[in-house]
Formats: structure tokens, sequence, C-alpha cells
């Protein structure tokens, strides 16, 4: 069995002889439209054995579990790790990403601030999605990444539209604790598209738990200082891509969301872009 896509120009094959396993590629299998010519190829072998599941590339093994859930979400993370390398010319910013009325837009913030919640619940009320997790700047455009969406068991309660839609989905054990689902727009019958373009708003997430969110302008400088601290992949000199982000932050719209209450945020962005 077999699953064959591509990322941005890279073409995956990911090869099995477990049923099992040759089920759950179709979670990580990625079914994003990005429009990128292939230009390399990235071929993986998960073979079992004697109950021992064997990751290969290119022959060579590179780690052995006896658990197809383990095995799943490693071959998750070395697809993304190995497409990254090829575009290592990008500035990888970790920012959600979609577009609203023609207004693309980023949601940029740490890790459990709220991203994948608040852009998923964009999905359902207009928005094009285009990612939860990173997008690759160069020449002040950005590019998603399409990485299928991590989508905590703990948000479903607050994206009701989700339930049925995950009772046809398989779990993961998520690294931070607690269990997530493998999640794209097409999942809930939504078109994923991806494109290149200019960033028309930021929007940098501070979590409030609990309280009810706002929104406030935010100078340039305070924003170029938040991208640097969630940009990675800069050059032995980043002069040039450092003034890349600030050119990112120049052309845009900034803003501050205090994320609280789900429903007020969806409707002060939706009043930013409108």
């Amino acid at each position: 069995m077999k699953t064959e896509f591509a990322i941005l120009g890279v073409h995956v094959k990911v090869s099995t002889d477990c049923p099992k396993l040759g089920h759950r590629l179709h979670d990580i299998t990625v079914t994003a439209d990005d429009g990128f010519p292939v230009s390399a190829a990235l071929a993986i072998e998960a073979l079992k054995r004697d109950g021992e599941y064997t990751v290969l590339e290119g022959g060579e093994k590179i780690v052995t579990s006896p658990h197809s859930e383990w095995v799943t979400l490693y071959l998750h993370e070395l697809i993304n790790f190995r497409v990254a390398w090829h575009l290592k010319g990008f500035i990888k910013i970790h920012a959600a990403s979609g577009a609203f009325r023609g207004k693309r837009f980023l949601l940029v913030g740490d890790k459990g601030a709220g991203k994948t919640t608040l852009i998923t619940r964009l999905l359902f009320e207009g928005a094009a999605i285009y990612g939860d997790e990173t997008v690759l700047l160069q020449e002040g455009d950005v590019m998603p990444f399409p990485r299928k969406f991590h989508l905590k068991e703990g948000t479903l309660p607050l994206l009701p539209q989700l339930a049925p839609i995950c009772d046809k989905l398989t779990s993961y054990p998520a690294y931070y604790g607690g269990r997530f689902f493998f999640f794209d727009p097409t999942d809930a019958g939504f078109a994923w598209q991806i494109t290149k373009g200019k960033v028309d708003t930021l929007f940098y997430l501070e979590p409030v738990h609990g309280e009810q969110s706002e929104i406030e302008r935010c100078p340039d400088w305070l924003m170029v200082q938040k991208l640097l601290l969630q940009s990675s992949d800069f050059a032995n000199n980043p002069e040039a891509q450092i003034g890349e982000l600030c050119h990112l932050v120049d052309r845009s719209d900034n803003f501050i969301i205090h994320l609280g209450e789900l429903d007020s945020a969806v409707m002060l962005i939706k009043d930013v872009l409108a």
C-alpha cells in the first residue's frame, strides 16, 4: 500500500506492507492545491517485520517502533522536516493563515495561544483557510505551509460543527498531553487552495482565557519584535531577512487580539477585515 501527494514542489511517496498502517497514512496525506511544479522527490517505506515497524528512507533504516500510531506521527514530522529543508531560503513564521473578503491575514502567537481553534472557527464563518502553523516569507510575500491541522480534542466543545466530522477521524496523542485529530478544510467540505501573496492584516494573539476578547492596534516596532520571536531559519547574516519582516509589517495593518471568548474574537476579526 502507498500514498502519494505533493507539498510545495516536493513529491512525497510513503509505502507500507501493513494494511493497518496503510489506513493511517490517509490521516497525514496532504491534499492542498498549491500549484507548485514538482522539483524534488521524497520516498519513505514503513515495513512491518515480527511485530516491529521499520521506517526507511533511501533504503536506510531511520527508526523502529511496534506502534502504528507512533509511526504515523513520526512519518508526519519527517515529511514536514524534509519538505522544509527544500525551502530553507524562506523565513518561517509560526502563524495560522487565511483570507476573508479578499484580504489575507495571519494569526501569530505562541503555541497554545489559540491559533488553530480561531482559524478553524473562521473556516465556518466564510473565510478561506490555508494553514494553522507556519507561513513562509520571501520578498515581502507569504506562502502558507500546507501541513495538516492539529485539532485538539479540547477544542471540540468550542466548535460544535466539528463533532460529526471528528467522529470519522482518528485521534492521536499530542506531545503536550491529551489527543488531537489531523484535520484540513476538505474534511469539512471546503476547498484547501494555497496561494502566495501580500499580507493585508497581522493579528498577534495573546490569550486571556475566560475573559471577553478585545483588540487594539499594534505599533509597527512592537509587531516586528513579536514576529522575530515567532520566526526561524534566519541566515548567518540575517540583516536582509529582518528587513523582510519589517517590510511585511510596514505593508500591513497590525493588531493585538487579547483572545478570550471565541465569538467576540471572530466578530472583531471580521469587523477589521470587512
